[in-house]
């Protein structure tokens, strides 16, 4: 007996699926194919007609994927040279690269050539027992194709950019634990649609490590640089460059229990211009907010910083001529989002706001506090100080700053016109209202030069003599501006002082302002040589009582000025002179004397003069020093010869006045014939 057996050998297998789903994804229409299954080394395909994915990949089709070198023995399926392709409505037709290798709490999966977003990707991902890592590396993906492909980044207003990235994670079954990135992001261009932020061909590097720390904190270091390019944050715009560059570092700890973000610390370099270094803690339990933190900004040289970040910021003001040059060195602290310390050290400053106004080598430390307990005291020198073109000598300020208080520690007296400007006290204490303040102020004037001063504020006369007085009490309260006390001075060899002062509204446009003001015996030679109005000797005394102005115009006031009844100096006048002040009480010289007569002499001798004014309603009420039949003496002379200047209005328009009076300050000179 006999028989035989034939053995057939299964060279491959095919299996077919209609649909195949777990989770967020579903195979339809699936083939799997293994062929050469008695090689040492089989092949694979599978073939699917649609791939249904989780947002935002969504629907693949034509999903093709096959392996040219399959293994598949007990705990372990290997594959080499395998190839992969897929279509997408969103990413076109893709293809990549891949092999793989599953064994027993060892597998690794890797993936290369795959072109995404118009870069090359490249990621492997192995796991071993229950540890496993990820790593990335992408090369020219185009940033602008980020919005067709994630519909929820739309809104970035990227233009042009591309970005090469190294991202590499590490984990525990399903814990991440470690995290680094390296990103090099070049020709950004971008705009938002304020206008308010650009770039342009920007190049950006940037590196990340962050590692788990505990149940929920990440201990993380950053290092981000912007080497070239433009960029504009409104209003400033940084050209960068190689050796300009623009570094940020940074480390610290998230919390994501607490929702707390701590800064252990972090700097920001501009190149040598600018260095900004502190730490931080904020919480974003409800909205982002500051904790605590520490800042220091520190700038070698003001001058190279000014034109970049401080200019942008005043053009169309009244500043955009500032410069500044010297050393400055901030400090802030911050606690719940409120500032509690601040520290300012300046070291050969110059500061200039115009050609007016300026500082020259001046250095301070300036402190502040929230609390005055917690306050340092302040000071500050300078060689030279320019104020409204007033020049002063070397001076020093002791002072303190706390709250929204301003403190002088110990008088000061600042040298300045070839005299002395004395403070004694000076306080600021700002109210609860945002542009309301109490001011007290206490000083003296001590022998300024009136040469000095009429030059440097460009007068065309140029004064003699010095100006000295008290400056009392002044206070600025409840918006209000007044005068404790008098003010005297002594000015042309006679006393001017000031009382009742008083102005509110300062900073409203509708001023108020009061003041009662008395001369006493001034030498009317003096002040005749001062001003192109004639020459007049005699002394010369009044008073301005009850003036009251709104908006800075005359309401009412009781003014007179005139000879003094004890004056036993000479009284002389020229003729010009005489005209000026006939001219203002609209009157003539008296018909007493001939003008043909008159014409021989210069100058006249008078008995007194004397001119008031009472403004009420807009119409001033006229007055002189005696009063005739049909008017009042303006100048009633004395000796011979004789003239008399003798006014005919007994009232005038305000305006009017104001006009004669300006009329007398450019008139040519004049001749009585």
């Amino acid at each position: 007996m006999s028989f035989s057996c034939h053995t057939y050998a299964v060279d491959s297998i095919n299996f077919s699926a209609e649909q195949v789903s777990a989770d967020d994804w579903v195979l339809k229409d699936t083939q799997l194919s293994i062929s050469q299954l008695n090689q040492a080394s089989q092949q694979t395909s599978l073939l699917s007609a649609q791939l249904i994915l989780p947002p935002p990949l969504k629907t693949l089709s034509l999903l093709n994927i096959s392996c040219q070198h399959f293994k598949w023995q007990e705990n372990n399926i290997q594959c080499a040279q395998g190839r992969g392709r897929f279509k997408s409505k969103l990413l076109q037709s893709l293809a990549f690269d891949f092999s793989f290798q599953l064994q027993e709490n060892n597998n690794h999966i890797s993936i290369k050539k795959l072109s995404l977003l118009g870069g090359v990707f490249a990621i492997d991902a192995q796991q071993i027992a229950q540890q496993w890592q990820v790593h990335i590396q992408a090369e020219g993906v185009n940033l602008s194709t980020l919005k067709t492909v994630f519909p929820d980044l739309k809104s970035l207003p990227i233009s042009a950019g591309l970005v090469d990235f190294e991202l590499e994670l590490k984990g525990q079954q399903a814990q991440l634990e470690q995290l680094s990135a390296q990103v090099v992001i070049k020709d950004l261009s971008l705009q938002d649609a304020t206008g308010t932020l650009a770039t342009e061909a920007l190049l950006l590097t940037s590196e990340l490590y962050a590692g788990h720390q505990g149940s929920s904190a990440w201990q993380w270091q950053n290092t981000t640089e912007l080497l070239a390019g433009g960029i504009y944050v409104e209003p400033v715009f940084l050209e960068l460059k190689a050796q300009e560059s623009l570094k940020l570092k940074s480390s610290g700890l998230w919390l994501a229990e607490q929702q707390r973000l701590i800064l252990d610390q972090f700097s920001l370099n501009h190149a040598d211009m600018l260095t900004l270094t502190g730490k931080a803690a904020f919480n974003y339990q409800t909205a982002l907010s500051i904790d605590s933190a520490d800042v220091t900004l520190h700038i070698p040289e003001l001058s190279q910083i000014t034109p970049v970040y401080v200019l942008p910021f005043l053009e169309s003001s009244n500043f955009e001529e500032l410069r500044l040059a010297g050393l400055m060195t901030a400090q802030f602290s911050f606690k719940q989002a409120h500032i509690t310390t601040a520290s300012l050290i300046l070291k050969n400053v110059m500061l200039a706001l115009d050609e007016s106004t300026s500082f020259q080598q001046a250095n301070a430390h300036i402190n502040w506090a929230a609390e005055q307990q917690t306050t340092a005291d302040s000071f500050i020198n300078w060689q030279q100080l320019t104020l409204q073109s007033i020049p002063f000598q070397a001076g020093r300020l002791d002072f303190s700053l706390f709250a929204k208080q301003f403190e002088l520690l110990q008088p000061a007296d600042l040298k300045l016109l070839g005299g002395h400007f004395l403070i004694n006290r000076f306080d600021i204490a700002a109210t609860e209202g945002p542009s309301d303040a109490n001011v007290h102020f206490n000083g003296a004037l001590k022998e300024l030069s009136l040469a000095q001063l009429s030059k440097v504020l460009g007068w065309g006369a140029s004064l003699t003599g010095s100006l000295s007085g008290d400056i009392p009490s002044v206070r600025y309260q409840d918006k209000k501006l007044s005068l404790d006390g008098e003010l005297k001075m002594q000015l042309f060899d006679g006393e001017v002082s000031i009382k009742d002062l008083a102005l509110s509204g300062l900073f409203t446009d509708f001023p108020q302002f009061y003041i009662d003001i008395a001369f006493d015996n001034l030498d009317l030679k003096a002040i005749t040589q001062q001003f192109d109005v004639g020459h007049i000797e005699g002394r010369l005394s009044g008073t301005v009582q009850d003036l009251y102005m709104e908006n800075w115009r005359p309401i009412t006031f009781y003014a007179w000025i005139g000879t003094p009844d004890d004056d036993r100096s000479t009284h002389k006048i020229s003729q010009r002179a005489i005209e000026n002040i006939a001219t203002i009480g609209g009157g003539g010289i008296s018909d007493a004397l001939s003008r043909g007569f008159m014409s021989l002499f210069s100058t006249f001798k008078y008995k007194k003069l004397g001119f008031g004014c009472y403004l009420y309603q807009g119409v001033c009420q006229l007055m002189g020093v005696e009063a005739t039949d049909n008017g009042f003496y303006l100048i009633k002379g004395g000796g011979l010869p004789r003239i008399d200047v003798i006014g005919y209005n007994p009232s005038l328009d305000w305006d009017i006045l104001v006009q004669r009076l300006g009329r007398i300050e450019t008139s040519d000179e004049v001749v009585i014939e």
